[in-house]
């Protein structure tokens, strides 16, 4: 019992790892603003995982997740840097775009506009830092959005999804009651 218990556990770290090794998720919402980055979204419609945000240039900016013209978008993921610096990121979106790393956000180009890029830079120290991009396309036209990287700063595991949590958790605490159950059968044996 206690081996498939163990087993049992350690398939759950392997799923939790398999989450957390997605990258970027993009989750893809039919409601936006025209304010910022387009937060507060609604109507979630879909989710991407992908190894970065390169949506602009990898689609001619003619990016349409899910058949939509006119959506919102919100990515998160981890990205890990090298040692203590000053990092510059850039960002292209048409139409508007935030960046914010540790809650923080350092590049912003907001409201309806045509493709073109900006740049942040940010200190950051060496580790490993949360991300999110949001981005909006309306109005017609192009469409896309690219997150440029600094030197010395890669993705990182993907940052796990409340379901995923959710499961672990409830998995963690399910072997521990049943490792209790089995310790208390064993003694009630002996």
């Amino acid at each position: 019992m206690r081996n498939s218990l163990l087993g049992a556990a350690a398939s759950l770290v392997l799923l939790a790892a398999g989450a957390a090794q997605a990258g970027v998720t993009t989750y893809v919402y039919n409601g936006h603003t025209q304010v910022g980055g387009g937060a507060p979204f609604s109507d979630l419609v879909g989710v991407l995982n992908t190894p970065g945000i390169s949506f602009g240039t990898d689609t001619g900016f003619n990016w349409h997740p899910f058949g939509l013209f006119d959506f919102g978008t919100d990515s998160f993921g981890t990205v890990v840097v090298a040692a203590d610096g000053i990092y510059t990121f850039d960002l292209s979106s048409d139409d508007g775009s935030q960046v914010f790393i540790d809650g923080n956000s350092f590049i912003s180009r907001p409201g309806p506009h045509g493709p073109d890029s900006t740049s942040g830079t940010i200190f950051l120290s060496a580790g490993v830092h949360a991300f999110e991009v949001q981005f909006f396309e309306c109005c017609g036209g192009p469409s896309g959005l690219d997150f440029d990287l600094a030197n010395g700063v890669v993705i990182g595991g993907g940052v796990p999804e409340p379901a995923s949590w959710a499961l672990m958790l409830t998995g963690f605490f399910g072997l521990g009651g049943a490792l209790r159950h089995a310790r208390k059968a064993k003694t009630a044996t002996t």
